[in-house]
């Protein structure tokens, strides 16, 4: 009995692309799945219990995938290695992070820069402990139209992240951009200050310009090790309306894309998270396909010039 495996003739080679283009390789032909070293490794964390007012960014790593995969390998000779989703529980968060953390820590092993795709933003949180098991000469910058330091007395939000990062800590450079003073409650930038958090407000981006806040942050960061985490509500609904909590006044795609290529290349970070991307409220896709460009440029491994 022979072993041969003969294929019907008219099977799709490739479900990433329908012009027959073989010099047009797509991401989704060349990624691995398994849980194997590489250049670039993909979790997602499927996870969104602490959201207060759009639910549905659990949704998010399947889609945001369905999308990346489908973009172009502009990369020289890199491997990219999809590690899968976080085992979620859903109702425990405790335990979704505690999985979370353990996730990316071991994952942090086998390649040179970890990609997180949430979920809520308290994904962010766990993926940074993750980093902390590794060293704890951290930064970690976030891409953010709210500061995130809120004082509650009671319930769980994701509002709160960063006053968590920061008590887990205390010497770690933290720095939001894109924040909107007219969005968020006076006293969250007090906050801010107070746990020495660097914030540039959108009319400061505009005011220093986009290259001058990529070398303010890079002179900031000096040899440590980064977490950049962008929260799709710092760019401006009309290009991501797919989000938890949209603040009209952000980023255009554009200018998010642009900022996130030049950062990642001159600091290198060790992990990068996207995170509040929710397709139930998104318009054809509009957010998930600019989440997926976003991850392409902020591979700095092997990127081509």
């Amino acid at each position: 009995m022979s072993n041969l495996r003969n294929d019907p003739p008219f099977l799709r080679k490739s479900m990433y692309k329908f012009i027959k283009d073989p010099g047009d390789v797509r991401i989704g032909e060349v990624v691995k799945r398994d849980w194997i070293s590489g250049d670039v490794g993909i979790l997602g964390v499927p996870w969104d219990g602490a959201v207060g007012t759009r639910p549905g960014s659990r949704l998010a790593p399947s889609r945001i995938r369905s999308l990346l995969y489908t973009q172009p390998y502009t990369f020289h000779d890199l491997t990219i290695i999809d590690f899968g989703d976080v085992d979620v529980v859903i109702g425990d968060h405790n335990e979704t992070w505690r999985r979370t953390e353990a996730t990316v820590s071991e994952a942090l092993g086998l390649v040179k820069e970890l990609i997180v795709i949430g979920g809520d933003s308290t994904i962010s949180y766990a993926t940074f402990r993750g980093l902390r098991r590794t060293t704890d000469n951290l930064a970690y910058i976030l891409f953010d139209a709210h500061p995130d330091v809120r004082l509650v007395d009671e319930g769980l939000t994701s509002g709160q992240v960063v006053r968590w990062i920061r008590s887990i800590s205390s010497n770690a450079y933290i720095a939001i951009i894109g924040v909107r003073k007219y969005s968020n409650a006076p006293y969250l930038f007090s906050e801010s200050e107070k746990l020495g958090i660097k914030v540039y407000t959108m009319d400061q981006v505009d005011s220093m310009g986009i290259e001058a806040v990529v070398n303010d942050i890079e002179n900031n960061v000096k040899n440590r090790i980064t977490h950049v985490s962008i929260n799709l509500d710092v760019v401006d609904p009309a290009f991501a309306p797919g989000v938890n909590s949209p603040s009209p006044g952000g980023f255009t795609s554009r200018e998010v894309i642009r900022i996130i290529a030049e950062l990642s290349r001159r600091i290198r970070p060790r992990v990068f998270d996207v995170v509040e991307v929710t397709p139930p409220f998104d318009n054809n896709d509009l957010t998930s396909m600019l989440a997926s460009v976003i991850i392409m440029n902020a591979i700095w491994v092997k990127q081509l010039p």
